[in-house]
C-alpha cells in the first residue's frame, strides 16, 4: 500500500472538509519578510546570469508565483470516456484560431520582434510606447526592448515602470523570448529567475539606481525606428459571451441563468477574466472566455503535483527520497525554502507538501527538476487534457508580460486536469484521493471558499502575480460534484478587487449548481 508524503490515512470523500483559512498570516512569516538580505550576481562563461547569494523577497507577491510523461495504468473505460460515446454528435467547443501569419517587419529588428509579441496582447500599447533598444555587447544576438503600458503605476522610487523585453536573433530573425516587469529596483536578484539564460549586461542595466554595481560594460542603444514596426495592435479580447457544451434539457435552463450571472460579473470586472466549470456528474460544462489564455502563475504546480505522484507510482521516485536544493532553484515569492541556502536536503514528500500547502516556489523547481523538467511537466499537462498548458520557465515572483512569454493555461484546461483528479484518473485512485487531501490542507488559499457556504471548502489551488488573480478548485457537497476554473488578468493593482471577482463568481457557481442538486432532488421525490 502506498502512503501520501505525511504517512496520513486518506480521508473518504464525504468525511474531507478543510478547515477553514486564516485571513492573516502568522506573526512570524512577516518578521520573515522584514529580515534583509544582499545578493551577488555571477557571469557565467556565455555572459549570462547566476545567483550566488539569497536576496530579500519582493512585497509584489507573498502568494504569487523531451521526457514523457508516465501514463497511469490500464483501466476499463472510464465513466467519462463512457458518456463521451453517449454524447457523440453534439456539437464541439470552438476552437481558437492559430497565430495569424509573423510579418517580415517583425522579424527584421529587435523592437520590431518585441512589439508583436506584445501590442495585440497588452492594452494600450501602441507604437509610442516602444521606449528603447539595447543590443549586448556580451552577446551580439541578443537585444533588450523597454515598452512602457499607460495606466502604470510609478513604484516608490518615482521611476517609471515598464516591460523588458527579450529578444534573440536566429540567423536574419528577431523573435522575442523572455519579459519581465521591470518594476524593483531594490530587489533586482529576484529577477535573475526568469532572466537567467539572459546577457547579464541587458540585466544588469535595466535600472539606473543599479548601474553602479554592473560588473560588465553598458549594453549598446540603439536609435529606434518606430515608423517601421509592425500593425499588432490593439489588444482585443473576445466579448464575455456565456458558452456550454452537452448540457442536458433539465438542466439548460438554470445553466442558462449561472451562465449569464457569471457573464455579467466579468463584463464589470476591471481586466480580462475567464471562468469554466465541469459538472462531474452530468458530464457538462460551461463558462465564459474558457480558452482564453491566462498567466498560470501558482495553479501550474496541479501537474508538477500529478507528474510526482506518477512517477513514485511508477517506482522512480520514493516519498522518502531526499533531494537537494541547488542554487538554481532558488526563487523569491511564497515560500520558506528562499530562506534557506543550497546544499540543504528534503524529502519528495516534504517539497510536494510545501509547494501545495504553502505554495513554496524553490520546492516547485526542485521537484520540476526531479522528475524530468518543464518538457515532462507539459507532456503530463497533455496527457491529461491540457493542449494549451505551458511551463515556460521557472517559477517566481516576477511576471511577464505576457501570457506568451510567461507560464500559461486557459481555464478549460486546469479544469480539464481536476476532472482527471477528482474522477480517480490522473493516476491511481489513492494518489487521487492524496491529491485531494493536499489540496484540501492548503493553508494560504481562500479565495474560492469565500464564495461557499461556511461548512464547504474547495480542494484548490491559487495564483497570484501583479494583476493577475486565479483560483481553480474541486467541490464536493451536498450529493453534487463540479470544478471550476476562475482566471484573471490585467486586472486592478488592488489584490482585494481580484479577490472579490473570485469569490463572487464562486458563490454564483454554487447557488446554481445547488439549484440543479435541489431540482434533481425534488424531481427524484415526485417520481418515488
Amino acid at each position: 500500500m502506498k502512503v501520501s508524503p505525511k504517512g496520513k490515512t486518506p480521508l473518504s470523500r464525504s468525511a474531507r472538509r478543510k478547515r477553514r483559512r486564516r485571513r492573516l498570516f502568522p506573526v512570524a512569516l512577516i518578521a520573515v519578510f522584514l529580515a534583509g538580505g544582499f545578493y551577488v550576481l555571477d557571469q557565467t562563461q556565455d555572459g549570462t546570469l547566476s545567483r550566488e547569494i539569497f536576496s530579500q523577497s519582493s512585497e509584489q507577491e507573498v502568494g504569487r508565483e523531451a521526457a514523457r510523461a508516465d501514463s497511469p495504468s490500464d483501466k476499463s473505460p472510464s465513466k467519462k470516456e463512457s458518456a463521451e460515446k453517449e454524447s457523440a454528435g453534439k456539437p464541439e467547443p470552438a476552437k481558437k484560431s492559430g497565430p495569424p501569419p509573423v510579418p517580415e517587419a517583425a522579424e527584421k529588428t529587435p523592437e520590431g520582434a518585441a512589439y508583436w509579441a506584445v501590442a495585440s496582447e497588452l492594452p494600450g500599447v501602441g507604437p509610442e510606447s516602444v521606449r528603447a533598444v539595447y543590443r549586448s555587447k556580451l552577446n551580439d544576438d541578443w537585444a533588450s526592448v523597454h515598452i512602457v503600458a499607460p495606466g502604470e503605476t510609478t513604484i516608490p522610487s518615482g521611476e517609471e515602470p515598464f516591460y523588458a523585453v527579450f529578444v534573440q536573433r536566429d540567423g536574419d530573425a528577431w523573435k522575442a523570448e523572455k519579459s519581465i516587469r521591470a518594476d524593483e529596483p531594490d530587489y533586482a536578484a529576484n529577477e535573475v529567475v526568469p532572466l537567467a539564460d539572459i546577457p547579464k549586461d541587458l540585466v544588469q542595466y535595466l535600472y539606473v539606481r543599479n548601474v553602479f554595481a554592473a560588473e560588465v560594460p553598458e549594453p549598446r542603444q540603439e536609435e529606434l525606428d518606430l515608423d517601421a514596426l509592425p500593425d499588432a495592435g490593439p489588444a482585443m479580447f473576445p466579448n464575455p459571451e456565456p458558452v456550454s457544451e452537452g448540457v442536458p434539457d433539465p438542466e439548460r435552463e438554470q445553466v442558462e441563468e449561472t451562465r449569464q450571472r457569471m457573464s455579467g460579473r466579468i463584463a464589470e470586472y476591471d481586466g480580462i477574466s475567464g471562468v469554466y466549470v465541469r459538472d462531474l456528474d452530468g458530464n457538462y460544462g460551461y463558462g465564459v472566455r474558457p480558452d482564453e489564455q491566462f498567466f498560470a502563475a501558482s495553479v501550474i504546480k496541479i501537474p508538477v503535483m500529478v507528474a510526482v505522484y506518477r512517477k513514485v507510482e511508477q517506482g522512480d521516485l520514493e516519498f522518502s527520497q531526499q533531494v537537494e536544493i541547488q542554487d538554481t532553484d532558488w526563487a523569491a515569492g511564497a515560500g520558506w525554502l528562499q530562506w534557506e541556502e543550497a546544499g540543504t536536503q528534503h524529502t519528495v514528500g516534504d517539497l510536494l507538501n510545501l509547494m501545495m500547502t504553502q505554495s513554496d516556489n524553490v520546492a516547485t523547481n526542485a521537484l520540476v527538476r526531479t522528475v524530468g523538467g518543464p518538457e515532462h511537466i507539459n507532456e503530463t499537462a497533455r496527457s491529461l487534457g491540457a493542449t494549451d498548458t505551458f511551463l515556460y520557465q521557472k517559477l517566481s515572483s516576477e511576471r511577464g508580460v505576457v501570457p506568451t512569454l510567461d507560464n500559461r493555461t486557459t481555464p478549460r484546461d486546469m479544469t480539464a486536469m481536476l476532472e482527471k483528479v477528482a474522477d480517480d484518473e490522473a493516476a491511481s485512485p489513492e494518489s487521487c484521493e492524496y491529491m485531494m487531501d493536499l489540496m484540501y490542507t492548503n493553508e494560504l488559499d481562500w479565495w474560492l471558499d469565500a464564495g461557499l457556504p461556511e461548512d464547504v471548502y474547495a480542494a484548490n489551488k491559487a495564483g497570484w502575480l501583479y494583476k493577475v488573480y486565479s483560483d481553480v478548485g474541486i467541490v464536493e457537497a451536498d450529493g453534487r460534484r463540479y470544478v471550476v476554473s476562475i482566471m484573471s488578468k490585467y486586472g486592478p493593482e488592488d489584490v482585494n478587487q481580484g479577490e472579490l471577482l473570485i469569490e463572487d463568481l464562486s458563490r454564483t457557481v454554487w447557488e446554481g449548481q445547488a439549484e440543479e442538486a435541489q431540482e434533481e432532488g425534488d424531481s427524484g421525490d415526485s417520481g418515488s
